[in-house]
């Protein structure tokens, strides 16, 4: 029997792998592709010659061109010459991604300096203005991309919410507790605007990030306000648990999986187990359970969980981080309001989700530059986007095209960062010879390209090993 059960925890692991892997596929070819798209549209629209279009990397699958039609497998270098101002649009075999081939471009891909004589339709024979479009048309596509998605998503699923703005529960430890909000109080308006329902705190607090801002509260008739400032809140990771306030209307928590060799699968807690008290105190909100966890590291814990209606007693031991390795499901039982959005609200909100999650991001890369955070909490390398676009995949299509929306504007803001290799090194390059009034030497363009490949090598490696410790 032991060997069956390692089994089955080694079979579900290698699935999880894999699911990881293909959304992780998915994320990045679609991400990658549309970036790669902006650079091809915007080349072609100002007369440079895109010899080739790839959809995804390495060898060539098959592809059409107006001048072999549609082929199967590489093409030959004297094919490709043939192309003129024609474009190989192709399939490659490795689907991470994509890339357009631009004539007259020293990238990251040039190992070699260009002809002296400069062709009319080359990247180099173009104006300034235009090369800085065509460089930054990757990241306008990604930001344009965003957009889409929020406007679309708030367009087509609208949003659910708690009909409450009435406090169930507020977290130990967290500013609201040591500002003395306590259960039952009532939000009357956040930030200056009036609060109607729970979303517009969420959404108030996502806005406001970085930010100092009050609330309105009402106790037993008479109203009183709270200051949050953005220095208690804290940094992206710990704001949500640092603000501290859910509304009523949760049920005691039930967990929606439960991880493989965690303490809480050792312990015996099975999905669809409810959560009905830890040593002796009722849990009746998903809050209530972290906090009873998280405040027990390395110490054993009494859960009372409830099973097929049966109570059972089971002790757990709780990680050094406090966690047990347990994700509960939404067990918000109160009233909801369904919220819909025409096309023109819905596109006005996309913009403001889009620029609230930029500004947040910006702020987030400024505090690990000030060392006020660490990278892994704010960037991830492949690892930990593969499991985030795999859990977000569970959550359904759009809470899947949500986690890409927001990994879509961490590409634009990252790749116009002036780093020799990215669009921004590339556009910084662009800016010095258009104020110089003169080209630089090709023999510093291609070092400065290997520079850039170093950088990316080095915080390659060094995002996968943080990731990997913090499996």
């Amino acid at each position: 029997m032991e060997h069956f059960i390692l089994a089955q925890i080694g079979l579900e692991g290698a699935v999880s792998v894999l699911r990881a892997l293909l959304f992780f596929v998915i994320t990045i070819f679609v991400l990658v592709t549309i970036h790669e798209f902006g650079h091809f549209i915007a080349g072609r629209i100002f007369g440079m010659r895109v010899p080739v279009f790839s959809v995804g990397m390495g060898r060539r699958i098959f592809g059409f061109n107006k001048v072999n039609g549609f082929t199967f497998g590489p093409l030959d270098p004297e094919a490709e010459s043939q192309l003129e101002n024609n474009t190989d649009y192709r399939l490659s075999i490795l689907p991470i991604g994509g890339y357009a081939k631009i004539e007259g471009m020293i990238d990251e891909t040039q190992n070699e300096a260009l002809p002296d004589e400069i062709q009319p339709w080359e990247f180099r024979a173009k104006p300034w203005w235009q090369k800085s479009i065509v460089i930054s048309a990757g990241v306008i596509m990604n930001v344009l991309l965003a957009w889409s998605i929020f406007s679309g998503r708030n367009y087509f699923y609208g949003a659910e919410t708690p009909a409450t703005t009435t406090v169930g529960y507020v977290t130990h430890g967290s500013v609201s507790e040591e500002d003395g909000i306590q259960p039952g109080d009532r939000v009357i308006s956040i930030a200056g605007k009036k609060a109607t329902n729970w979303l517009d705190i969420d959404q108030t607090l996502t806005e406001k990030f970085g930010r100092d801002f009050s609330i309105t509260f009402e106790r037993g008739g008479k109203l009183y306000s709270a200051l949050y400032r953005a220095s208690d809140l804290g940094n992206l990771k710990d704001v949500q648990k640092r603000f501290g306030l859910d509304p009523t209307g949760y049920t005691a928590p039930t967990l929606d999986s439960v991880l493989p060799a965690s303490p809480a699968a050792h312990a015996g807690l099975l999905k669809g187990d409810s959560i009905a008290a830890i040593d002796g105190a009722a849990i009746a909100n998903p809050s209530a359970l972290i906090d009873a966890i998280s405040s027990h590291p390395l110490k054993p814990i009494a859960i009372d969980l409830v099973r097929k209606g049966e109570h059972k007693l089971v002790t757990v031991t709780p990680d050094a981080k406090g966690q047990i390795g347990v994700v509960q499901e939404s067990n918000y039982a109160g009233p909801k309001t369904e919220i819909h959005y025409g096309m023109a609200v819905s596109l006005g909100l996309g913009w403001t989700n889009l620029w609230s999650y930029a500004r947040i991001t910006v702020i987030s890369i400024g505090e690990i530059i000030e060392g006020k955070m660490a990278v892994g909490d704010a960037l991830g390398g492949p690892i930990k986007i593969a499991q985030v676009a795999s859990k977000s995949a569970e959550g359904g299509f759009e809470s899947f095209i949500g986690f890409m929306a927001l990994l879509s504007i961490s590409l634009a803001l990252i790749n116009i960062l002036p780093i020799p290799a990215l669009d921004g090194g590339h556009l910084l390059i662009i800016l010095i010879e258009a104020a110089l009034g003169h080209e630089l030497s090709q023999r510093f363009k291609l070092n400065f390209q290997k520079v850039g490949i170093a950088i990316l090598l080095f915080l390659m490696v060094f995002m996968v090993i943080n990731d990997i410790r913090t499996l």
